[in-house]
């Protein structure tokens, strides 16, 4: 299963709203500024999995299970909400 996060759906949403006749997307100030908090929610979520799957991966290289298995566990909630 392929998990959208609800940023993403709301970002599908916005611009849905936004599409004109000719499937342009016009947006005004307001979806705009919708816009910006959503990519800044998205950066966010991506630096922070990011972040942890390479800090898994350390854990993995130099042995330490114990560190391994906190990370996973944290991704694997992070990814939980990604529904």
């Amino acid at each position: 299963m392929l998990a959208i996060h609800q940023v993403h759906r709301k970002l599908a949403q916005i611009v849905h709203m936004n599409l004109d006749q000719n499937g342009n997307l016009i947006v005004g100030n307001l979806e705009l500024q919708l816009i910006l908090k959503l990519l800044r929610e998205n950066h966010n979520l991506v630096y922070k999995l990011d972040g942890l799957k390479e800090l898994a991966f350390m854990a993995h290289e130099i042995g330490d299970m114990e560190w391994q298995m906190d990370l996973c566990a944290k991704i694997e909630e992070l990814e939980a909400r990604m529904i």
